[in-house]
């Protein structure tokens, strides 16, 4: 190339560019003046066959493409990437002319001449010139790139080029620094030439999905010191080609940078720029691949070697008929019954069944908040927290972080999940699998310092805080065991932060619909079994709507933690702590978990999204009847949507394009699913349930139940006339009183809802105004009842739990207070002062047993656990017993009743 910069002439669109034409003319009239690592406009048969075979998949996003363009008429474009490959360089080379983007006209580190059409490649080899110094290359790359960005060009720059067998040889060490220096020459070219924009592009280009193996000597991942072999490009290429992803960085302006930091000087310049780039490279990298995965034994040296680990292990030596060695050997042994072992090889092969599965089994996956988690995932660790409604949960939230290029969670799983051969796939999916009590020292030592491991090299975590799953369909209290383990690992650690990330899935129809069902009619939990897997097999017959994901806002562990965090420290510290300051940090780091725990299943449960059997389901349970004419139905259903739009909740966008259709698809695909039926009368199509199927609907209508909880408190209320402020006060009684039965946020419910509602109910012609007092109005007569009947089940459960409390006269446990809560409904039931059975169930009744405990009514204390069989380590249950508080008792009825004193 000439070594004087190029003058635009006058009628050129843009300063220095040239079209796909003059490219394809200057390549053949001007051979010798062609750099062998330009890209070429056309490809010879052998790549083209190749290119149209193995690329036609793949395009370049829309946004991406129009953006580059933009920055091509601005001037010159840089593409920096980790490592020189002939093969990335090809694949770009293709979509650049697919997309119509101007070709790169250089790139350091290669010589794809070959790439081009025959005679082409032929005299580029016999004209290139021979004899020339490795300085003598370096200069004449220097002197390309200062002409290239000055000229307004495209050109590729790679981070990487030296090859291994350079790198082992010792080349390495010698005096070739020539990616900084091209850095450093693209900031030099227009050092003095502001009037010359240069936009540089980091480029992130992945050939497969999933995590990598630990291997010191030969590492062909990112995470490589040397660029990777063609061989082992081509190689994994022809493994994972329908993996390919392409990722592109926000572009540099490097004329702004070099304003912004001109007194530093034109090296430090290039510095920066190129730290910039490989921090944008690691993140992408690091959201894709996540921390590299040690061999099993090097984790296990680690857990182990916990100095709370090791004084447990000191502590069962010391016990009879033990040692050193079999308590070291217990130690192990609980290791690996707890830890992953996650296989890339594994998951690409899981990755291709799930897919398939769910393709039959779902109509479609709906995602919301997706990439919002992927840019917090490249800067810190993340957890996730889904709600627990299906085994299918933690099976689609990691095909999609797999299929989206996110590296797949460690899941915390039930012992009761490692059966038979499924425990060993699942552990190599990421599983790692917990006892159901901690009675054991030692177990509970090596899972909380396996859980610091995890925090402390960043894998991404995953663990149902409810616990088990969900049988009504209602969010569960939170259960803090993991929770405190990842808040305790993080206060130990060095880590910045750490973001808990809530998430909802919602299902149209759950698969396990009617196994649920049974155990809440009373019948046995079947236990996980591989012939309970082939049986299930039916299943894949069968079609159960959408499913829908919401992510939630993120949760930052640091600015949760504060200023709390160093002092907190100090419990995990080797100097120990008095008995006075250590009893009283624990009891507040116990407050912060629980006060967490409680802010994430609000924002679970705030996530959820109404879809059409939800909504359906709350206005055929709010009726008085079983049944209801088609009209009034949809009617009643558009009302429903409209109190969730005033909310801002999240509604499907097949429900949302139903409304005006009459909800016909909706109502169609209840009827298919068997939830309703449908019978012709004189005055029209009746809708109705069969008594059977109360309880499924319950479930689906519990997902959004808590949207309307307020309304249906506001709706009781008004039925006897109410002011404004006696429904502000009554309506936060009833969050205080059933805050744990649907989680809303109480001060923000109580701050926009209530008077907006208010408002709503005015406008909606719901409610008309006396003086200060609202009454329902004829319409409101009719929607208010459907709306009061959606607590209704929840109070009546309360009641009868009430009733139980009265009854007892020594400590219970939970299972044994339910068990008399599920007795006094019944006998409600039989009184005609209960009329919702499906409100009968042991989640309901643990939350008011909970509320009694809040109350005082009843007291709650640990007692040793009766052992059976074989002695085993002592644990100890929760037990609760009257606490001879009547007054909190009588207000409670009250409340309850609808006769409280505003």
């Amino acid at each position: 190339m000439s070594s004087t910069p190029h003058e635009p002439r006058q009628d050129e669109e843009r300063p220095g560019a040239a079209s796909e034409a003059e490219t394809a003319q200057r390549a053949v009239e001007g051979v010798e003046n062609t750099p062998r690592s330009a890209m070429t406009p056309r490809f010879n048969l052998l790549f083209r066959g190749f290119a149209n075979r193995f690329f036609r998949h793949f395009e370049l996003e829309p946004a991406t493409v129009e953006r580059l363009r933009g920055l091509e008429e601005q001037g010159a474009v840089v593409y920096v990437m980790r490592y020189s490959s002939r093969l990335d360089y090809f694949l770009f080379n293709a979509l650049f002319m697919r997309e119509g983007l101007r070709l790169s006209s250089f790139a350091n580190g290669l010589d794809v001449s070959f790439y081009r059409p025959f005679w082409e490649a032929i005299r580029i080899f016999f004209t290139r010139r021979r004899g020339r110094t490795l300085e003598g290359e370096h200069e004449e790359d220097r002197q390309r790139v200062r002409e290239l960005a000055r000229e307004g060009r495209s050109f590729f720059l790679f981070l990487r080029t030296a090859r291994l067998r350079s790198f082992l040889s010792g080349r390495r060490r010698q005096p070739r620094h020539s990616e900084l220096d091209l850095l450093e020459e693209s900031v030099g070219a227009i050092w003095n030439h502001e009037d010359e924009p240069v936009q540089v592009v980091p480029l992130a280009l992945f050939w497969r999905k999933g995590p990598r193996s630990e291997s010191r000597f030969l590492n062909l991942s990112y995470g490589a010191l040397t660029r990777p072999s063609d061989l082992a490009k081509v190689s994994s290429f022809f493994a994972t080609y329908r993996s390919l992803s392409v990722k592109s960085g926000e572009p540099i302006d490097l004329q702004d940078f070099i304003r912004e930091h001109r007194s530093e000087g034109a090296s430090q310049v290039a510095r920066k720029v190129r730290r910039s780039i490989l921090i944008y490279l690691y993140r992408e990298e690091k959201v894709v691949e996540g921390p590299t995965l040690r061999a099993l034994h090097r984790v296990q040296r680690d857990v182990l070697a916990d100095p709370q680990v090791v004084g447990a292990i000191e502590e069962r030596a010391g016990q009879r008929r033990s040692s050193p060695e079999r308590a070291r050997a217990q130690a192990e042994r609980i290791f690996r019954e707890i830890a992953a072992n996650m296989n890339s090889t594994f998951l690409a092969v899981l990755a291709s069944v799930v897919g398939w599965m769910l393709r039959r089994l779902f109509a479609s996956i709906d995602v919301e908040g997706l990439a919002k988690v992927a840019e917090y995932a490249k800067r810190h660790p993340v957890v996730l927290l889904p709600s627990h409604r299906s085994y299918f949960d933690f099976v689609i939230l990691s095909w999609l972080f797999y299929s989206n290029y996110l590296v797949p969670p460690h899941i915390a799983a039930r012992e009761n999940m490692a059966f038979g051969p499924f425990g060993f796939i699942f552990r190599r999916a990421g599983a790692f699998f917990l006892r159901r009590s901690f009675a054991d020292p030692l177990y509970k030592e090596v899972f909380r310092a396996y859980v610091a491991y995890l925090v402390r090299e960043g894998f991404t975590q995953e663990f149902f805080i409810e616990g088990g799953r969900s049988r009504t369909g209602k969010t569960m209290a939170p259960r803090l065991g993991m929770l405190g383990w990842d808040v305790e690992a993080f206060i130990a650690s060095h880590r910045r932060d750490l973001f808990f990330i809530p998430i909802a899935i919602t299902y149209e129809r759950l698969v396990e619909e009617s196994s649920m069902v049974d155990e809440l009619q009373g019948g046995e939990k079947q236990e996980e079994s591989v012939l309970g897997l082939v049986r299930a097999r039916r299943y894949l017959q069968s079609r159960f709507g959408s499913v829908h994901l919401s992510f939630g806002e993120p949760i930052s562990l640091s600015d949760s933690l504060g200023e709390r965090r160093e002092r907190f420290r100090e419990l995990s510290g080797l100097a120990p702590l008095e008995e006075g300051p250590r009893v009283q940090l624990e009891a507040e780091r116990r407050v912060f978990v629980e006060e967490l725990g409680q802010r994430i299943v609000e924002r679970i449960n705030w996530a959820m999204v109404a879809n059409a059997t939800s909504v359906a389901a709350c206005v055929l349970l709010g009726s008085s009847h079983r049944g209801l004419r088609r009209e009034e139905m949809v009617e009643r259903m558009r009302q429903v949507v409209a109190l969730l739009r005033l909310q801002d909740v999240r509604i499907t966008p097949a429900l949302l394009a139903d409304e005006s259709a009459g909800f016909q698809d909706s109502i169609a695909f209840m009827l298919r699913s068997d939830l309703i039926a449908s019978v012709s009368g004189p005055r029209g199509e009746i809708l109705y349930f069969e008594e059977s199927r109360r309880r499924a609907l319950d479930m689906y209508r519990n997902s959004i139940a808590h949207f309307l909880a307020a309304a249906s408190f506001m709706a009781r209320r008004l039925r006897r006339g109410a002011t404004a402020l006696e429904l502000r006060e009554d309506l936060a009684a009833w969050q205080d009183a059933l805050y744990q039965e649907f989680y809303a946020p109480r001060a923000e419910v109580l701050a926009a809802h209530c008077e907006g509602y208010i408002d709503y109910f005015e406008r909606s012609g719901w409610v008309v105004r006396s003086g200060e007092v609202l009454t329902p109005s004829k319409e409101g007569r009719q929607i208010f009842p459907i709306l009061e009947q959606q607590t209704v089940g929840a109070i009546e459960a309360y009641q009868a739990a009430c009733d139980a409390a009265e009854l007892l006269d020594e400590p219970v446990t939970r299972t044994e207070f339910c068990a008399l809560a599920t007795q006094q409904f019944g006998h409600a039931e039989l009184l005609g002062e209960a009329q919702r059975p499906e409100a009968s169930n042991d989640t309901t009744f643990g939350n008011a047993l909970q509320l009694l405990v809040r109350r005082g009514i009843l007291s709650q204390e640990q007692r040793p656990k009766k052992s059976r069989g074989k002695k085993k380590p002592v644990a100890m249950e929760t037990v609760f017993g009257a606490a001879g508080d009547p007054a909190a008792l009588a207000e409670l009825r009250a409340l309850l009743a609808g006769d409280r004193q505003s």
